[in-house]
């Protein structure tokens, strides 16, 4: 039994080095490799979010999107009990990710699950999108078992002045265009607010839960770098020279594969310092993880 045991430990171990040693600089490159700075941010994120020491099933993935994160992030067929999210066409993409045991559709103000019911609830980039969370956390809280562990990444508090285009208008001593320029970027990415750990704490203690863990990461040069991009791949934009070689219609012209491993070869050399780049001690990042608890 004691030997029996001792195994068991020994792949939960391995498991997880393994799970640390991942690149997930050229996993989420050639997953998005048709735009390529949502590939360096989720890579930071996914880097971030795998060093969390556990994520005891069943687990509910809520905003599971198209499931091409939780895909990365967990890995093998069948390791995340649930996928939630409110559209259709995304959830069909997730359930054939094969990463899902089972999808739901609903929204998180209304979780269709009985109290307690999961051990561990994740999230990823989902609540900045949402104008009321308390409702949506409330839910979070009903759902977990006593002691389990809410996990979700969110752009933080500081992410619209570390924005390239803001802190070089705001160098240049124009405000007004430094605060258009943020406010441009948050209608285009739909975010409705950016909290602080201390606003979260709060928003989540009202919920039943104990923030236990808030950990900024996107580290300053990592932002600007991510929003230069954005600029140069023309995320966002209606029509770029990007995106229209990207595009789906002209797949059948044959050079995308090469487009694609030239992006993963080259950006996957030229980002590796700023994809491991850790957000100094004491200063802010543009992304934030919070670990929040359900209590007893």
């Amino acid at each position: 039994m004691n030997e029996y045991r001792l195994v068991l430990a020994n792949r939960r171990v391995q498991k997880d080095l393994d799970r640390l040693a991942r690149d997930y600089l050229t996993e989420l490159l050639t997953v998005y490799w048709f735009a390529p700075p949502v590939g360096l941010w989720r890579a930071v994120e996914l880097r971030v979010a795998a060093e969390e020491e556990r994520y005891e099933r069943p687990v509910l993935d809520l905003g599971c999107g198209d499931g091409l994160v939780g895909q990365v992030l967990f890995g093998a067929e069948g390791s995340v009990d649930v996928g939630l999210d409110p559209w259709p066409e995304q959830l069909r993409r997730a359930l054939q990710s094969g990463v899902y045991r089972h999808v739901d559709l609903a929204d998180g103000h209304h979780l269709p699950y009985p109290s307690g019911t999961f051990a561990t609830v994740v999230s990823n980039s989902v609540l900045e999108h949402v104008p009321d969370v308390g409702p949506v956390l409330r839910e979070v809280g009903r759902v977990l078992r006593m002691g389990g562990r809410f996990v979700f990444t969110v752009p933080s508090d500081a992410f619209r002045y570390l924005l390239d285009g803001y802190t070089r208008r705001m160098a240049a001593g124009d405000i007004k265009g430094a605060e258009r320029y943020a406010a441009a970027v948050d209608i285009r990415l739909e975010h409705c607010h950016y909290y602080t750990p201390s606003q979260w704490q709060r928003l989540l203690a009202a919920a039943g839960m104990t923030m236990v863990k808030a950990h900024y990461y996107i580290p300053a040069e990592v932002e600007r770098l991510w929003d230069r991009m954005n600029v140069r791949y023309g995320i966002g934009q209606r029509r770029s020279v990007w995106g229209l070689l990207v595009s789906p219609r002209l797949r059948s012209l044959g050079y995308q594969p090469l487009l694609r491993r030239t992006v993963v070869r080259g950006l996957g050399h030229r980002w590796r310092s700023y994809y491991e780049m850790d957000v100094p001690p004491g200063e802010k990042g543009g992304g934030l993880l919070i670990v929040a608890r359900r209590e007893d």
